[in-house]
């Protein structure tokens, strides 16, 4: 079924079909998604593949499974845009965490620099843009670290 929304529509998307996807399948996003950012430095790979990860889990235990996972690289500013489609209708927010759980959501909110839930008809796109580098370039949040 595919998601015909404003954010998914613009160019640049890779996407990977998760729909009635279990826990294993989510394995298996996570590993296309890797294969979509290889040309990224590594700790902006490993925050956009953790990233996606929560997106995936969250939407997996709460809205009923991912339906599709996307991805989308902006050379200038160099960003990562992570987003999950699901057939619910629920808000993620930010919680307390607890044993439970509460504490994915908080990660996506520490490493991005934007995050949010677009809601339609046919269920709802969380999104999250994170700040990434390719391998060649310096690292903007190592950069930022040592000054």
């Amino acid at each position: 079924m595919p998601v015909n929304w404003t954010l998914a529509d613009q160019p640049g998307w890779q996407t990977l079909d998760v729909a009635g996807a279990d826990p294993s399948g989510l394995a298996e996003a996570r590993m296309w998604a890797q294969a979509q950012l290889t040309a990224l430095g590594d700790p902006h790979r490993l925050d956009a593949l953790l990233v996606a990860g929560e997106l995936l889990d969250n939407a997996y235990l709460h809205a009923g499974g991912p339906v599709e996972l996307r991805l989308r690289r902006t050379a200038w500013p160099c960003e990562v845009t992570v987003a999950v489609a699901d057939d619910g209708a629920g808000t993620p927010h930010l919680r307390v965490p607890t044993r439970d759980g509460g504490r994915g959501l908080r990660v996506v909110d520490r490493l991005c620099l934007a995050w949010g839930v677009s809601h339609h008809d046919d269920g709802k796109l969380v999104w999250a843009r994170l700040q990434c580098a390719t391998s060649g370039e310096p690292c903007p949040r190592a950069w930022a670290s040592r000054n």
